[in-house]
């Protein structure tokens, strides 16, 4: 007889012929709908093994409701789309409905893949249309990245030329970074609920926890590159003066290529060139008589550094 150990179940081990079997809970199999003669997805994980039923589940639909504040409304449409909803109904009443699709609308621009498939009177249902096959982690991780990238290029040229066209880059650049990160932590957190679909993705554990850190830092670095152009369209930080801005770029640029490197193709030898790198940064962003704008952007560099060295160390946790 299995004995229960609140939400685990310790179970023997059996013989049959040349395989050893273990029993499944009943209540699992009866609420994922398995029987006798079905198959299973079985994941090894490092000494764990991981049992999922080889259908993604199915559509998941979630109900919301206006209460009193529509703010709070549209916070719970966020919410539900980064748990991994794949249909959010909201009813409202009549009188809200055009405010309600207006906020909607523009709600859609930062939610990726979400879309209206029905609006009504009192209600209208979102519904996600992007395949998590057809854009996976790694994908949005590389475009993230990419992103990053341009806006680190795009805000130290813009503190030499305060170019307008170069400014408006650097705004749309950041809209689409927003987005990525959006769904990706959508995919990320759904694969952690569902094993099924992890393994259809390709992603152990560690990588899932890997990319969700990796996203953030780079969300957080396309953030500090559009505040360093802003500090510079407001002309409180005067371009070049007090910093020696090619080597500072030159040194960045290049640690943001490093630290991708490592996390993705697991290169541990390059996280101490990005921390030689980092230091030498570090010597050149304290030089003295900086005034207040000009420490502002100093600090939005260093920021940017030291994420580039987190992305990078996110592969020593894998040695050994």
């Amino acid at each position: 007889m299995p004995r229960e150990f609140r939400s685990r179940t310790l179970r023997s081990l059996m013989r049959s012929g040349g395989s050893i079997v273990v029993s499944l809970p009943k209540s699992w199999l009866d609420a994922v709908k398995l029987d006798e003669g079905d198959y299973v997805v079985v994941e090894v994980a490092g000494s764990s093994l991981i049992i999922s039923p080889t259908e993604v589940e199915e559509e998941r639909e979630v109900k919301l409701r206006f209460e009193s504040d529509l703010r709070a409304l549209i916070d719970k449409i966020v919410a539900a789309y980064l748990m991994g909803w794949d249909s959010i109904r909201v009813a409202f009443p009549r009188n809200l409905k055009e405010t309600l699709e207006r906020e909607i609308f523009y709600l859609k621009e930062r939610l990726m893949g979400l879309e209206i498939v029905e609006s009504g009177q009192a209600s209208i249902t979102l519904r996600m249309v992007i395949d998590p096959m057809e854009l996976k982690p790694l994908e949005v991780i590389r475009r993230m990245w990419k992103l990053s990238d341009d806006m680190l290029r795009y805000s130290l040229e813009y503190a030499g030329e305060r170019d307008l066209e170069l400014s408006g880059l650097i705004e749309k650049t950041e809209d689409d970074m927003d987005r990525l990160y959006f769904y990706i932590v959508r995919i990320l957190r759904k694969s952690l609920a569902n094993p099924a679909l992890a393994i259809r993705l390709g992603l152990t554990s560690v990588e899932i926890l890997d990319y969700r850190l990796a996203a953030y830092f780079l969300e957080n670095i396309a953030d500090r590159a559009f505040e360093i152009s802003g500090l510079i369209r407001a002309d409180e930080a005067a371009p070049g003066k007090g910093f020696e801005v090619e080597k500072i770029a030159e040194i960045l640029l290049e640690n943001h290529k490093l630290s991708m490197d490592a996390l993705l193709n697991r290169r541990v030898e390059v996280v101490s060139q990005v921390k030689r790198n980092l230091e030498e940064l570090m010597k050149l962003l304290t030089p003295p008589r900086l005034r207040g704008g000009q420490l502002r952007v100093r600090d939005a560099l260093l920021s940017i550094a030291d994420m580039q060295y987190d992305i990078a160390s996110l592969t020593l946790p894998r040695l050994g």
